[in-house]
């Protein structure tokens, strides 16, 4: 069973056709990207675990996954708890899609993080930030992909900040943490049967809106062997903090004085091409790994040793404009993958964070030198004509 129909699914989705795994799809319905490799589709709302338990039951399935979203990973543990599958459980996803809790489980254990305070009021914020101070972040806990998320610098900020910030969350709470400069980075990281199987640091390419949102990603993530073992050691202490086991791992984190602090994590494969390029460096199918791990299937001989790293890169395609797409041209480039999310008649919006691009392109190649060489290339060729 796969939750959601929406483009995160959609390499898992076509790695399980290949392997001949029959699909339910769950979701509230729509034309999605996932829609034409369904075998067969029950409405549900993927945020609530007992309805996706139900169509679990009625089905009878050997497998629950999501990927590159938090919404649904509730609903894949209660699956996982319930019938016995391998995969996260419920209460790892709970602490996995919720900042607030999450935070609380890496400070109890030691993992190295920003001090934060829960907030209700504007009141609580302003007392909050006399301890930790300016800048700092005013976070939803309960979104993803920058969403509800805002930096204060002085104190003018702080009331539509937090206005904002509560107008996006279905919480009556948010958090504020101290604002770590430094330099931005991520992981992916793989745990199975208890054991933390790789940790793969990779660079994060980021662009200023309210925030700062991903556009890019890239493998390998240059590092000296100290920073290395630091990130490897926080990484896994905070995967066994939050319970996580039989999933991948999506870690966000930051550099700061020669440390790896880290600022989230949740129990599934990060999104904007993340799979693409584990898979990629590598040198395997990651979303096989994934759906093998999901149906009980030992994922570990996929992971091929010996196999040299592949330098590899992605990139969002965003619009500067909003408009209506009339056209979209896209080439044809060897070591290179271009998706698009839109097509003749489709709206497009100016980017504001991950749900406005327009469609992403991977290369791979023997050097990041190389790789940004093609993209680049990639990106001068797509044309889109608007209406």
């Amino acid at each position: 069973m796969v939750q959601g129909a929406s483009r995160g699914n959609l390499g898992l989705v076509k790695a399980a056709k290949e392997e001949g795994v029959f699909i339910v799809m769950t979701g509230l319905g729509g034309d999605f990207p996932c829609n034409p490799y369904a075998d067969k589709f029950c409405y549900a709302d993927i945020s609530d675990p007992d309805a996706v338990l139900k169509v679990a039951l009625e089905e009878k399935i050997e497998g629950a996954v999501i990927c590159c979203s938090d919404t649904g990973l509730r609903g894949v543990g209660r699956c996982n708890d319930v019938l016995g599958l391998s995969g996260i459980t419920e209460e790892a996803a709970l602490l996995s899609s919720n900042k607030l809790y999450m935070k609380q489980k890496l400070v109890s254990a030691g993992v190295r993080t920003a001090k934060f305070s829960l907030i209700h009021s504007l009141e609580g914020l302003e007392e909050a930030i006399s301890s930790i101070g300016f800048p700092a972040i005013i976070k939803a806990t309960d979104l993803q992909g920058s969403r509800g998320i805002n930096i204060v610098k002085k104190v003018e900020d702080l009331r539509p900040a937090f206005l904002d910030t509560m107008s996006q969350t279905k919480k009556d709470y948010c958090i504020v943490e101290e604002f770590l400069s430094g330099r931005e980075f991520g992981a992916q990281s793989f745990v199975y049967k208890g054991e933390v199987r790789f940790v793969l640091p990779h660079g994060d390419e980021t662009i200023m809106c309210k925030t700062a949102v991903p556009i890019g990603h890239y493998m390998p993530y240059e590092m000296s062997p100290e920073l290395y073992k630091d990130t490897v050691d926080q990484v896994t202490r905070a995967i066994r903090a939050v319970g996580l086991d039989n999933c991948a791992v999506n870690v966000d984190l930051i550099e700061r004085d020669g440390k790896a602090y880290i600022l989230e994590l949740t129990g599934r494969v990060g999104a904007n091409c993340l799979p693409e390029l584990t898979g990629n460096y590598l040198g395997t199918n990651y979303y096989e790994m994934i759906l093998k791990m999901a149906l009980g299937e030992n994922p570990m001989p996929l992971l091929r040793e010996g196999q040299k790293p592949c330098a590899t890169l992605a990139r969002m395609i965003r619009s500067d404009q909003a408009g209506v797409c009339r056209e979209v041209f896209v080439p044809s480039l060897e070591d290179t993958e271009i998706h698009m999310f839109i097509h003749k008649g489709s709206p497009v919006r100016s980017f504001t964070n991950s749900n406005d691009a327009v469609g992403e392109v991977i290369v791979k190649g023997e050097t990041l030198q190389e790789c940004e060489d093609k993209i680049r290339t990639a990106l001068e060729k797509i044309k889109i004509i608007y209406e």
